[in-house]
């Protein structure tokens, strides 16, 4: 099979309180939100996801944990049409998740990164890029084991004639580097927000 698209990423549920008033209250008080919902998450599967959606033959890389939350991932990734078998479910670890705290002008994310952080450059198939046409990574400040290696990745993709796409996504320790710069020399299209932007490149304003 050649594969429109290749995703490297965090592999996560995502659980959507929405309300109008979010903050937790603590003293062990209890609020009441107006609605709850258990979906898919994380920046890479929404990604291939809509890549699916749109017919393109897309496979996965990522790591889940043996449980609820990662056959529930992996099931819905599946039915997607989305190729999981470059996956890993690791019975060592649990599934990483996120809390989404949406307000109607906003929104907090409190991420647990369990599995999502543990991805390592060798539990990823470089053979997979012989049979791919453009690679995408999201959440690189959270790929804790293999964000070293992200700009290696890239390099042997382009070598290998792959255009690339990088979603940084936040950086939980706002350090906005781990060898960020380097990787930019093998990207085609980068994908930040408005503030991520900011904080990467250390400026005030987009101008």
């Amino acid at each position: 099979m050649t594969y429109d698209l290749l995703v490297i990423g965090e592999i996560n549920p995502d659980l959507i309180l929405r309300g109008a008033d979010l903050s937790p209250a603590f003293g062990q008080a209890e609020k009441l939100v107006d609605h709850a919902d258990l979906t898919i998450g994380s920046s890479a599967v929404i990604t291939a996801c809509g890549a699916a959606k749109l017919g393109l033959k897309t496979a996965f890389v990522g790591v889940v944990g043996d449980d609820l939350f990662g056959r529930f991932m992996l099931d819905a990734m599946q039915a997607r049409g989305i190729d999981t078998s470059h996956c890993i479910m690791d019975a060592t670890q649990a599934t990483g998740f996120s809390i989404i705290l949406s307000e109607p002008a906003d929104r907090a994310i409190l991420t647990y990164a369990g599995s999502i952080s543990s991805l390592r450059y060798e539990d990823i198939n470089l053979d997979l890029f012989d049979d791919a046409k453009h690679a995408h990574l999201s959440s690189f400040f959270l790929l804790d084991t293999l964000r070293p290696h992200v700009a290696t990745l890239f390099k042997h993709a382009r070598a290998k004639g792959l255009t690339t796409s990088l979603d940084t996504n936040w950086d939980p320790r706002e350090t906005w580097g781990g060898g960020l710069d380097n990787v930019f020399e093998y990207t085609d299209v980068f994908l930040p927000n408005r503030e991520e932007a900011l904080r990467i490149s250390g400026q005030t304003t987009l101008k």
